[in-house]
C-alpha cells in the first residue's frame, strides 16, 4: 500500500453482497469464488487531503484481497459500476500485490452515475507500485495522476501532443491510447493475414495497408 495520510483513513470492509445489486449468479460466483475481502482503506477528498474538488468530489482507494491469483476484470467493473467516483484498488494474495485504475466519466445529468470506461493495472509486484502517489492540485488532478502512474508505458507512447507539449488533460490522453491500441490491433490483424495469404499481389497489398497503418502510429 502506498503512503497516504491518515486524515483520510477509512479502513472499512464492505460486504461483497453490497455489489450484487442485479449481477446474474455466474457474477455473483465470481465474487464469492475469487475475492476474500473488499476494504475501503482511504477517502481522498477535500475534507480528508485539503486538496480542492473540481469536478470529482472525491477519489476512493480500495485493497481486494483474492483467494486466487485472477481477478476477472468483470468484478471490478461491477464495483465501478455501483460507486460514481473514480476508485484505485490494491490487489493482493500473500505478497503479491498489483495496482488497478479505471478512468471513468462523469454522467452529466446525474452525479450519481459514472461511465466505466478503460482500465490500467500494474504488473503483479511492478516497480511502477513504489512510484504511486498523490500528486496534483485538486481531486480531477490526482485522479488523472494515478491513472498516468498506473498506465506506465501504455501511457508513455502517447504522452506528447502534437504540438510537443505533455497533455494535462487525461481525457485527451485516454482517448489517444485507445486510438494506439486500436491501430496496433489492425496492424497485428494483418501481420496474420499477410503471412495465410497464398497470393503474392494480395500479400503486397496487405502489407501495404499495414505500413500505412504503422505511419499513422509515429
Amino acid at each position: 500500500m502506498i503512503n497516504l495520510p491518515e486524515s483520510a483513513k477509512v479502513g472499512r470492509i464492505i460486504a461483497k453482497e453490497k455489489f450484487y445489486g442485479k449481477t446474474d449468479t455466474a457474477t455473483k460466483n465470481l465474487f464469492q469464488n475469487e475475492i476474500a475481502r473488499i476494504t475501503w482503506e482511504y477517502k481522498l477528498a477535500p475534507e480528508t487531503i485539503n486538496l480542492p474538488a473540481k469536478h470529482w468530489p472525491e477519489v476512493e482507494v480500495f485493497r481486494i484481497t483474492l483467494k486466487n491469483y485472477e481477478l476477472p476484470t468483470k468484478i471490478l467493473k461491477v464495483i465501478d459500476s455501483a460507486i460514481p467516483y473514480p476508485i484505485l484498488f490494491f490487489v493482493e494474495k500473500g505478497t503479491a500485490k498489483k495496482a488497478v485504475i479505471c478512468y471513468k466519466e462523469q454522467n452529466q445529468k446525474n452525479e450519481n452515475i459514472a461511465k466505466v470506461d478503460t482500465y490500467f493495472e500494474t504488473e503483479w509486484n511492478d516497480e511502477k507500485l513504489s512510484n504511486i502517489k498523490i500528486d496534483g492540485l485538486d481531486i480531477d488532478t490526482v485522479f488523472g495522476n494515478f491513472v498516468r502512474q498506473i498506465a506506465g508505458e501504455r501511457y508513455a507512447s502517447i504522452n506528447t501532443t502534437t504540438n510537443g507539449n505533455v497533455s494535462t488533460i487525461i481525457k485527451d490522453d485516454i482517448e489517444k491510447i485507445k486510438d494506439r491500441e486500436k491501430i496496433q490491433k489492425q496492424i497485428e490483424a494483418l501481420t496474420r493475414k499477410i503471412k495465410s495469404e497464398p497470393s503474392m499481389g494480395k500479400k503486397q497489398a496487405l502489407a501495404e495497408e499495414r505500413f500505412h497503418l504503422k505511419q499513422l502510429l509515429k
